[in-house]
């Protein structure tokens, strides 16, 4: 998944959740600036950052290789993204 991709999906299940930016930084201990640059595709979350966010919004990660249903290729590159 493209970091662009990630921050899309953060920011939409965030919303759903009914959870601002600010909401969000709250419950995971993260600076707003970070969650901004996630959810705008500028950065790539460090693994521990990405579990972190994911767990909050309860959805993990082992849900979303499946929703996006990576191949082993695709799992791959997603690893070395997030340096799983």
């Amino acid at each position: 998944m493209k970091q662009p991709e990630l921050g899309k999906m953060i920011s939409e299940l965030r919303k759903q959740k009914g959870l601002t930016q600010e909401d969000l930084v709250e419950k995971c201990n993260i600076s707003v600036r970070t969650i901004q640059r996630i959810e705008a595709g500028e950065v790539s979350p460090r693994s521990y950052t990405l579990k972190i966010i994911l767990d909050v919004l309860g959805y993990d990660l082992e849900r979303m290789k499946e929703e996006f249903d990576l191949t082993e290729k695709k799992l791959f590159s997603l690893q070395n993204i997030f340096h799983l």
